[in-house]
């Protein structure tokens, strides 16, 4: 797949000559436009020279100034998404990076396929912060209901938060934030398709077929072939009352935790990505609640109360 119209601009952070090759083979097989610097230093000199839409840094280039590094990179233009690369995606660390201002955050070796999906999500809020910023200016509360079947959310690049959009306009909301924040809702529609809908194992991917295919690719396809798997719906519900701004989603599978709230993979934190996925979540929001054994998580993000009225007009 491609990103559409608008081509990101990338600039990839990594000393590790055959890495920086498979990136720029996978960049070039795109059509994106991308430069590569071998280290904290040269970065610096990048961003001096310009700006980016994404910058995918791996963490072990910076060493001990990861944090810095990272907070440097948002601080030369907070408008820069930033990815890191990390060869652990435990909760801990992956929270320590995500606070630090990465965007994302990807394990090695790296899944291309789910980078694609990130860079598609960032290159489209850039297409349509301006138009959908224009038409949301009318808009004085705001409260919806989403829903999408998995065949629907398969073919789908990334879901439209416009509300998102209005908050940052009016400064309730930073461009960071706000791009997390899609992420994280993103992040839970994907674990409602696939480990709720389609009731996937995230252990399956570590397991071939003889055909070299894993086996959670595999049966992805065929129960999205199924019309008992394909027909469950995702629902994603969204309100903004006073200073609190609301996401629940909600899918018709039978949920991850047992009678105790224990996650029958190994830990909530088992969430896509291992601990990258909750993480994600709790970085991009103040409250993350599960509910309905599993099948329903709640987003609470607490909202600048004197900018939101401004947006909405109170």
């Amino acid at each position: 797949m491609t990103v559409g119209a608008h081509h990101p601009t990338i600039l990839l952070v990594d000393g590790n000559e055959q890495s920086q090759e498979t990136f720029g083979t996978f960049f070039r097989g795109r059509g994106w436009d991308y430069e590569i610097v071998p280290n904290s230093r040269a970065l610096a000199g990048a961003l001096e020279r310009g700006s980016y839409d994404i910058i995918i840094a791996d963490v072990e280039m910076a060493g001990p100034d990861t944090t810095k590094t990272l907070r440097d990179i948002l601080h030369k233009n907070p408008y820069q998404a930033i990815i890191a690369v990390s060869p652990s995606t435990n909760y801990d660390e992956a929270l320590k990076i995500f606070r630090s201002g990465a965007t994302d955050l990807l394990a090695r070796p790296v899944d291309f396929s789910w980078l694609e999906r990130v860079i598609q999500q960032v290159a489209f809020s850039r297409r349509n912060d301006n138009r959908e910023r224009a038409t949301y200016q009318f808009v004085t509360r705001e409260e919806v209901e989403l829903r999408f079947s998995s065949s629907d959310l398969a073919h789908l690049d990334a879901i439209s938060l416009p509300i998102v959009n209005r908050l940052v306009a009016e400064g309730a909301l930073s461009h960071n934030d706000a791009l997390k924040l899609r992420l994280a809702v993103q992040e839970a529609v994907l674990n409602g398709l696939e480990h709720g809908n389609l009731e996937l194992d995230s252990r399956w991917k570590e397991e071939f077929g003889s055909d070299g295919a894993d086996k959670f690719s595999s049966i992805r396809r065929e129960r999205l072939a199924d019309p008992f798997y394909a027909r469950r719906y995702v629902t994603v519900r969204l309100c903004l009352a006073d200073n609190r701004f609301e996401v629940v989603v909600k899918d018709q599978g039978s949920g991850f935790l047992n009678d105790r709230g224990i996650s029958e993979q190994g830990g909530v934190d088992s969430l896509s990505c291992s601990g990258r996925g909750l993480a994600l979540m709790s970085s991009a929001v103040d409250e993350v609640r599960f509910g309905s054994n599993g099948s329903e998580v709640t987003m609470v993000k607490w909202l600048d109360a004197g900018k939101t009225k401004e947006a909405y007009g109170s």
